[in-house]
């Protein structure tokens, strides 16, 4: 079996399979490397799998996706924003910088949610 995976440390070698394995994410194939070690490649990583496209990042693609998410939220379209000219916290509506929450500064995981409970609950003991 061929490694054909463009990013793998094996590419281009092929390599004797001991034998395969089907799991939940897909086959696998369990290889030994000279004749001393094992490794597992992913079956769309080898010559067994489906060929990886070789204009994956071609311009053109990349083009038409940019066109597509500015097309989604044209806000972030916006030359000024691009720039860094923008606040940090965020100016646009629906990011909680709207209502003066700001990014989470504690790194606790209570993100927006968080911070919008204890907004509420410091709004209603005024």
């Amino acid at each position: 079996m061929l490694i054909t995976h463009p990013f793998h440390p094996l590419k281009g070698q092929r390599l004797v399979v001991l034998f395969s394995q089907r799991k939940r994410t897909g086959l696998y194939f369990v290889c030994e490397v000279e004749g001393r070690r094992r490794v597992t490649v992913a079956q769309e990583w080898t010559d067994r799998g489906v060929p990886a496209s070789v204009d994956r990042l071609a311009v053109d693609g990349l083009m038409a996706a940019r066109t597509l998410a500015d097309a989604i939220d044209p806000l972030a379209a916006d030359p000024s924003s691009a720039d860094g000219a923008g606040d940090e916290t965020g100016d646009r509506p629906g990011t909680g910088a709207d209502v003066g929450l700001g990014p989470s500064t504690g790194g606790d995981g209570g993100g927006e949610h968080g911070r919008i409970t204890a907004a509420r609950r410091r709004a209603g003991r005024r």
